[in-house]
């Protein structure tokens, strides 16, 4: 394992955010006054809230400026915690600190796995989902305002839950619920009723959160649309924060070594 770059003082944890993981490490971490901890976000600012850690928002210009902001803030691990489907980004992590020779781990969550009798149709991204949602269904497109535009013009009758009001002409024919997910299986299945929905179209983030609308579905006998991960970029994964916290003490009593 590579030696983290020899200074006094905590190790400096740079950890990049985008699930409820990241926010339980964090929580973690900063309770340990063995590492100093940085919280990167992707510029969505509402997400900041309730991190103990300082935290940063905003891009890092790409591969050349996440190597520059790694050497002129002296970090000596990286963890990748960001969602599952924040490709670019972990290509760029795992080019860097293979580039670099920095300690990095991904902190990945286990994908859903499809419960047996569940009818779920594999799709290889979001286009590939639009091709496969009949233009005679009504869709309930489970997938955030950012990753819509390959509906934009569909034929099928859509349904689209978001936290926010949509912009001007983002599938201006859609139904829109403004609100956050259903927290239990019978919230979900009667929100799907009521809308009639025939196909639900999610992407596989796996985690307990999102899993009530899959779990109503499947027990409505309604098919599932489920894009599937983009691959992992070779490099250590962990599922769990223990896992996590174990292979810090591993890169923390090794440093200077």
């Amino acid at each position: 394992m590579p030696t983290p770059n020899e200074h006094d003082g905590p190790l400096n944890v740079l950890l990049l955010a985008g699930t409820a993981e990241a926010g339980a490490l964090d929580r973690a971490l900063t309770s340990d006054p063995r590492f100093r901890v940085t919280v990167s976000l992707a510029g969505v600012t509402r997400q900041a809230k309730g991190f103990v850690a300082t935290v940063r928002s905003g891009g890092f210009g790409g591969a050349e400026g996440f190597a520059a902001y790694l050497h002129d803030e002296r970090i000596d691990v990286v963890i990748n915690a960001t969602h599952p489907f924040a490709a670019q980004m972990s290509q760029t992590v795992s080019q860097v600190t293979r580039d670099t020779g920095l300690p990095t781990l991904r902190l990945l969550r286990p994908p859903w796995q499809q419960p047996t009798g569940a009818e779920w149709i594999a799709a290889a991204d979001l286009t590939d989902a639009a091709r496969l949602l009949p233009s005679e269904a009504t869709g309930f497109l489970a997938l955030g305002q950012r990753h819509l535009t390959a509906f934009q013009g569909h034929p099928a009758r859509l349904v689209v839950r978001s936290l926010e009001a949509p912009p001007d002409g983002l599938l201006p024919d859609a139904r829109w619920i403004i609100g956050p997910p259903g927290q239990s299986l019978e919230e979900e299945a009667d929100l799907l009723a009521e809308t009639r929905t025939t196909h639900l179209v999610a992407r596989n983030s796996g985690g307990s959160a999102g899993w009530a609308k899959i779990a109503a579905a499947t027990a409505a006998g309604l098919p599932v649309i489920m894009v599937t991960r983009p691959a992992v970029p070779a490099q250590q994964v962990a599922e769990t924060i223990p896992e996590v916290l174990g292979w810090l003490d591993r890169v923390e009593s090794g440093r200077g070594g």
